[in-house]
């Protein structure tokens, strides 16, 4: 997660309603205290920890290690989100990230159920903000001073980290569920649950808040410091990019049915200072060497320069195991690309869309002469990967046929290093991506593009993305509507496989046509040396307008008489 984490202690349910609860652990367990009652994960009286800078750091510590989940594998999935939807499907057909594409998920069964989890840290930034007020800055007159950083600045960034993470917590649970109850203090162990929910635009205007209370107490960087000591730890960059997304949310259609331009206008601006050169984060001119695209999605991320906020992980190899074609030792086939997202990844030479007049694309060399970030995003039938060529025919070593083989008749290759003996149980260094600057500038040319129409700005912000990749620019005197496909679509691209995808079909409203959409892959036969490609659907997706919010826990609906069912999500 982040460098020094102290070691954690779990923490257990005081009451059935979740939103009293608390928990140190990623994992939830069976409990009975508060951290009221229980003892802290560091081992000290707890009459210390919030009045020592150094074990208030560690509790806030906590808060990043306990709650953030990793798109590689969440607390209730260990896969991908996007193998819920249009995007992959996962080649275990047991796998409870399977009831989205079915359609068998519910409030008592939701496969990315986090409401738990996020409330969690939500209670423990309260309990840090009830509490800061004891942290001692200064010893018999004299400012404390710890590793050339005095305790009072010290203390101001602990707050402002917890302003961010309260936001990013609210920000998760707003996009699945719509309107939540919105806590800011703890609530007592003894107290009947019975909070309501607010509107979605009340939680909206809290993380609003909480971003700019963020924004106002942390550093730019952590440069001046050791920086692997501080990687991970929020920036008021990181504040200023969940403003950005939030507001961005706010303003697409599901929250947004009137269509007010002035949301649109506030989402642009949060954006803008990441279009300008207002922060110090820059996208890598790679145009000549895909590798250095590829490398930007593992190994060392401390001096990514495009890498706004992420989750650092220690050493690992679980995500090659779980993805790495079936072909190879230890290989479990996993997330399977759809080819509804290989269709997505335009033309190279021309810039055009593949179903577009002139596009240059022949469906017997579907691969020729395509956007170069399908090679690096997605494994195909033919390419040499970590030493040898895949065959992902029926029969081949990576086939269809083989047990856990591709769903799809591709395999992922983004986030995976290439070179892993995992025979030998090889490791190698993988971090998660919140933020980084490409969905800046995408989140800006959206917002700009619905407000005032496809302005340079717009084109400016969309083909610095498209560039560095080798790929033409945009064709000018586009319409709003043709730049909105262009900007959904590259997005789709750019951004595949890093948590996104859910959530725009959601926020466009268009879920029926993508989430519902038949999921389609590809047959790969071979006679001789010619190979023949044959489209064909995986799977018909079920998709209802209910699902485009998620129900809230049913435990939640019985335990807390201020939700009820009367006040459950329409539909469920």
């Amino acid at each position: 997660m982040m460098a020094s984490l102290p070691l954690k202690t779990n923490y257990i349910t005081m009451k059935k309603s979740i939103l009293i609860l608390i928990c140190a652990a990623v994992m939830l367990v069976s409990c009975k205290k508060s951290l009221l009652d229980s003892p802290p994960s560091i081992q000290v009286p707890e009459s210390l920890i919030f009045k020592e800078i150094t074990y208030a750091t560690e509790f806030v510590n906590d808060i990043y290690g306990a709650t953030l989940q990793s798109g590689f594998s969440t607390t209730t999935s260990s896969t991908f989100i996007e193998t819920a939807t249009d995007d992959a499907k996962l080649s275990n057909l047991s796998a409870e990230v399977q009831r989205f594409g079915t359609g068998a998920w519910n409030a008592d069964n939701n496969p990315d159920n986090l409401w738990n989890i996020y409330y969690m840290g939500i209670r423990k930034c309260n309990k840090f903000f009830e509490q800061a007020g004891q942290i001692i800055t200064v010893d018999h007159g004299a400012p404390i001073i710890i590793n050339n950083i005095t305790a009072d600045v010290q203390k101001q960034r602990l707050l402002g980290e917890v302003f961010y993470l309260r936001a990013f917590f609210y920000a998760e649970l707003i996009k699945r569920y719509g309107g939540v109850p919105l806590l800011t203090q703890t609530v007592n162990s003894g107290a009947d649950a019975n909070i309501a929910r607010a509107s979605y635009e009340d939680g909206v205007k809290l993380i609003l808040k909480d971003c700019d209370s963020a924004f106002n107490r942390l550093p730019a960087d952590y440069t001046a410091s050791n920086v692997q000591n501080y990687f991970g730890r929020a920036t008021k960059w990181s504040a200023q990019a969940l403003k950005a997304r939030v507001l961005l949310y706010a303003a697409s259609p599901l929250n947004n049915p009137s269509n007010d331009l002035t949301k649109w206008q506030a989402a642009a601006a949060a954006a803008l200072p990441f279009t300008n050169g207002a922060t110090p984060f820059v996208l890598t001119a790679i145009s000549n060497n895909m590798a250095n695209y590829e490398a930007n999605f593992r190994g060392n991320p401390y001096a990514n320069k495009e890498m706004i906020w992420v989750q650092n992980e220690t050493n690992q190899n679980y995500l090659e195991v779980r993805n790495y074609p079936v072909g190879f030792d230890r290989g479990s086939g996993g997330v399977g690309p759809s080819q509804n997202l290989v269709d997505a990844f335009e033309m190279k030479t021309t810039g055009k869309p593949i179903t577009e007049a002139g596009s240059g694309y022949d469906p017997s060399q579907p691969y020729l002469n395509r956007d170069p970030r399908l090679d690096a995003t997605i494994l195909r039938d033919g390419l040499t990967y970590n030493g040898r060529v895949l065959d992902i025919t029926r029969g081949g070593a990576d086939g269809p046929d083989k047990t856990n083989g591709t769903a799809t008749g591709y395999y992922l290759k983004k986030f995976l290093d290439p070179a892993l003996n995992l025979t030998n149980s090889q490791t190698s260094r993988h971090f998660w991506i919140f933020f980084r600057l490409p969905e800046m500038l995408l989140d800006y040319a959206e917002a700009q593009n619905e407000a005032v129409g496809a302005d340079a700005s717009v084109y400016t912000a969309i083909n610095a993305i498209r560039t560095r990749v080798g790929m033409p620019v945009l064709p000018a005197g586009l319409s709003q509507a043709q730049m909105r496909d262009r900007i959904r679509n590259e997005r789709r691209i750019e951004l595949a496989f890093e948590g996104h995808r859910p959530w725009d079909v959601r926020r466009w409203k268009v879920g029926e046509n993508t989430l519902g959409a038949p999921l389609r892959g590809i047959k790969v036969t071979r006679q001789g040396t010619t190979t023949t490609y044959t489209p064909f659907v995986v799977e018909n997706k079920v998709f209802q307008p209910k699902m485009y919010l998620y129900p809230i826990p049913q435990n939640e609906v019985d335990a807390n008489t201020g939700i009820g069912r009367q006040n459950q999500n329409p539909g469920w």
